[in-house]
This record gives structure tokens, sequence and C-alpha cells, in this order.
């Protein structure tokens, strides 16, 4: 006799609301340490590690270290990946938080150029490469964990709630910096930028503590007791999902060099090149983030009605025709419109794809591998789009003296999403990929 009985509907809605939470906690963790990281490339890291540069090439400078991170996300959304299809998703993502959050108290600590010379942007390179080998796994895992305990008929709406730790994460960091805006700038830059840092050991706590409370995925589970589970799961995912792998990678183009241009070039743009106070960016991505608490969820609901494929084209568009508009208010520098720039951009436009790449992601692969696919084909998206973003951005503004080639930029990114999206399998085909939908045990209902 099956040592395990079929779980009650309240236990399914108590395993979902803690993968729910577990994601929310994790990706404002994540978050919280990535706009840190992004916000003092801007404001920080380019004077007191890249000293000897022009303002603008020594920004340039500090964004290259946040992309190199980018470019590391790819091998934890690799190495993890495969992990959280061998082993499980909570294990995993327990391991990722932790690598995580520790990288970034530990660039609290560091010393800066006048202290160390050349040592100082080296260590700090090396703690933003393990930071983003960290993160390279955290999202996507929240996604897969999520959408693996979620019905279909609410896969949208669920999986887009751990994008609200997105929100809170950058208005913890942001709101963080502006209060530390208050302090003399003297020690400010002496001190007083270490301290979002180092309050990451608080996130680590209690992230893990949330995070071991969460049931295994269902799906997961459906996978070991079936034998199923891949031996190599990198290699099975371009042996027969190639050609979603890369549909996933180009669908994350938009979104993440929408998101990270604002979070990162935009903060930039408009302290260094328009001389506009640098409170006047955080203000605006936080308010930004702060309606982004309500349009994830908006956005992943409109999903469900009306198809999630719709929705994210949709938006890709949208980005297309707004980028222009967004230079245009921002350029007034009004702050007023400055702000509602960065708030129609971060929180409305790209949030259509923000809130259904959950869901849209997870089913484009099976259980068995789809921790690997998505977080792989994810990460290698977000470092070629996401990271190279602001620092293209960058180099073009200090080359041309223009925001037109920046909003080309985009624009072409938002093609590739589109194409992407277009010749990609609808969310009804890559959904009969796997029908594993409502798994019909969990080791909680043991006897």
């Amino acid at each position: 006799m099956s040592n395990v009985m079929t779980p009650t509907p309240e236990q399914r809605t108590m395993w979902v609301r803690r993968a729910i939470v577990a994601g929310v906690i994790g990706t404002t963790i994540e978050w919280y340490d990535f706009v840190l990281f992004g916000t003092a490339s801007a404001l920080v890291f380019n004077t007191l590690f890249f000293p000897k540069f022009d303002p603008l090439i020594g920004t340039a400078a500090a964004l290259t270290t946040t992309a190199i991170g980018y470019f590391f996300r790819p091998l934890g959304g690799f190495v993890f990946g495969a992990l959280g299809d061998r082993i499980g998703r909570k294990n995993v993502l327990a391991a990722t938080l932790v690598l995580m959050g520790l990288s970034t108290a530990l660039i609290g600590v560091l010393p800066t150029y006048a202290q160390a010379g050349i040592w100082a942007p080296v260590l700090m390179l090396l703690l933003r490469i393990l930071q983003g080998i960290g993160a390279g796994a955290e999202f996507g895992g929240a996604q897969v964990m999520v959408s693996e305990h979620a019905s279909k008929k609410r896969q949208g709406l669920l999986t887009s709630l751990p994008g609200a730790g997105l929100a809170l994460g950058i208005m913890l960091g942001t709101s963080f910096y502006s209060l530390l805006d208050f302090m003399p700038k003297d020690q400010f830059m002496a001190w007083g930028w270490r301290l979002p840092f180092l309050a990451s050991v608080i996130g680590i706590a209690i992230g893990l503590f949330i995070r071991m409370r969460v049931m295994e995925s269902p799906e997961f589970l459906a996978v070991t007791r079936t034998k199923e589970r891949p031996k190599s799961p990198i290699k099975e995912v371009f042996a027969s999902h190639t050609r979603n792998w890369f549909v996933s990678m180009f669908a994350c183009f938009a979104e993440n060099a929408t998101t990270n241009l604002v979070k990162t070039f935009v903060l930039a743009y408009a302290a260094t090149f328009l001389h506009l106070d640098k409170s006047v960016g955080l203000n605006g991505l936080f308010v930004a983030s702060l309606v982004s608490l309500f349009t994830y969820p908006l956005f992943g609901w409109l999903g469900d009605r009306l198809g999630i494929a719709r929705v994210y084209i949709g938006s890709a568009i949208g980005v297309a025709l707004f980028i222009f508009p967004m230079f245009w208010m921002i350029n007034t520098k009004s702050v007023p419109m400055v702000i509602i720039a960065i708030v129609l951009t971060y929180a409305i436009v790209v949030r259509g794809m923000s809130a259904t790449q959950g869901a849209y992601l997870a089913n484009l692969f099976p259980a068995r591998i789809r921790f690997t696919g998505l977080a792989s084909s994810r990460e290698v998206g977000s470092a070629i789009s996401g990271g190279l973003g602001p620092v293209l951005a960058t180099l073009l503004l200090a080359a041309t003296h223009s925001y037109w080639p920046v909003a080309l930029y985009m624009i072409s990114q938002a093609a590739i999403t589109i194409a992407a999206v277009w010749i990609g399998p609808s969310r009804r085909r890559t959904v009969d990929l796997d029908e594993t939908t409502e798994p019909a045990s969990h080791p909680a209902t043991a006897q």
C-alpha cells in the first residue's frame, strides 16, 4: 500500500501559498541586492572604485562590473538549474539565496580604490561574479516552483506574484539610498553607502527561515516517483528542446533590457547627463515599484483571461512605441515628468511581460528539465540584453551625446522579443508538452 494519500484542496492551497510567499521573499532579497549594486554603480562606484576616469566613462566602467555579474548569471542558471532538476527545487533555492546574500553583504566591507588600489575593483568584481552565479537560478527557480504548484487556470496570476518581490526589493533598495541622501555627502561616500549592503544579512536569515518551510514542487515529486529524473538535464534540454530554449531566451530580451535600462542607465542619465539631483531618479523608481505591486497581478490576471502570449507580445509592442516618449518626458528636466516617465515605463508598459513571463517560459519545458531550461535560457537572455544594455546605452550616450541611439537600441530589443513569441509555441500548445497539472500526492500527506 502506498504511504501517501491524495492531498485535500486545503493542503494544496496551503502549499501554493507557501510557494508564493517563499518566491516573493527570495525575489525581494535578490532584487534588493541587485538594485543596491546597480544604484551604487551609477552613483557611488564610479568615483570610489574608478576615480581616474571621465565621469561618463567612469560610470560606464562601473556599469560594466554590473554587466559582468549578469554574464555569470547563466552559469548559475545552468548549474543550479540542473541541480534543481536532479535533486529538487527547494534545497537549491535555499543555497542560491545564501550565496547571493553573503556576496552582497561582503561588498559592504570592501576597501575603496584609495585604500587598496587596483585590488578594490578586482575584489568587487569577484563578489559581483558570486552574486551573479547565485542570482542565476533565483527568480527562474521561483517561477518554476510557483508554476508547478499552481493550477493551469490561474497560472498567469499566481506566477506573477513573485514579481511583487522584485518591486519590494527595488523599493527597499531605493528607499534605503533615499534615506541616506540626507547624510552629509562626505559621510555618505566614506561609509554610509555600505549600510544597505551589510543589511543583506538580515534578509538571508528571514529568507532561509521561510524557504525551509516550503513543500517541494509536486511536479518534481511526480517525476521522482516515476524515476524519470534526467541524468544530464543540460544535454536533454539541447537535444530535445533547442527551439523552445531559444524562443525562451529571445522572449526575455525586451523585458530585461527595459527594466535594467530604467534601474541603472536612466538614473545615471538623469544625474550625470541632465544634471538632475540623484534623488529624482531614485524617487521615480520607488514610485514605479510601488505601482508595480498592483500591475504585476493585474497583468497576470489578464494573461489568464486573454492569453499569456497575447499579453506578452502586447507589452513588447508597448515598449517599442513608448521608448521615445519616455526620453522626451525625461529631457524636459521637470521632476514630475521624469517620475511619470519612469512609472509609465517601468510599472505599466513593461509589466505585461514581467507578469506573464513565468507562465510563458515554464510551459515551454516539461517538468523533468523545466528548471534547467527556464533558468538557463532566461539568464542567457538577461546577460545579453539586461547586462549589456546599460553599458551600451552609456557608451552610445558618451559617443553621440544624444538619446536617439539608445532609443533605437531598445526598439531593436523589443522587435526581437515580438518575433520570438510570435513564431514560438502558443500557451495552449506548450501546456500540452507536460500534462502533470494535478499531482496525486505529496509526502506531507504520509499516513
